[in-house]
């Protein structure tokens, strides 16, 4: 996802959490616009970093959107932060994070697996097309010696 489709998924949600502290409602119900909205910022950093580190292309256009996107995002965090630190307490923020960080350990966990699975699949796929492949040969070769020793 590119920073500004990340920035502009992020402002979406970020603007609907804030409607909804606005109208007093509960974190709980806004758990799937704060999915968005973290996934959108983790796309915005992550694309910053990747861009911080290519060599080709318009390069000072590049890391002016991106760095604008991670200044809009970092803002929106700050917000965030902070009208979650005033509703429910400094450790709220802090417990978001620390479940944000296992999901996102769960994901990469699942997505190895998936990755490996496939590789299996890959392997096996291999190993029957081969011994298909010399099944092929090898089987008219022993009928023709069969045929040849009649």
């Amino acid at each position: 996802m590119d920073p500004i489709t990340a920035i502009a998924a992020a402002t979406t949600a970020y603007n609907a959490i804030k409607k909804g502290f606005e109208v007093g409602k509960e974190v709980e119900s806004m758990a799937g616009d704060l999915g968005r909205w973290m996934n959108a910022i983790h796309h915005v950093k992550k694309e910053h970093n990747v861009a911080k580190g290519r060599r080709f292309g318009s390069v000072e256009e590049e890391a002016l959107e991106t760095f604008a996107a991670k200044k809009k995002a970092e803002q929106m965090e700050n917000e965030l932060r902070n009208f979650i630190i005033g509703q429910y307490g400094m450790n709220a923020w802090q417990e978001i994070i620390r479940i944000q960080g296992e999901l996102r350990k769960k994901q990469k966990e699942e997505a190895r697996k998936k990755a490996e699975e496939r590789e299996q699949l890959i392997y096996n796929a291999t190993i029957i097309g081969l011994i298909v492949f010399f099944l092929s040969f090898l089987l008219p070769f022993i009928w023709f010696v069969y045929e040849g020793l009649q």
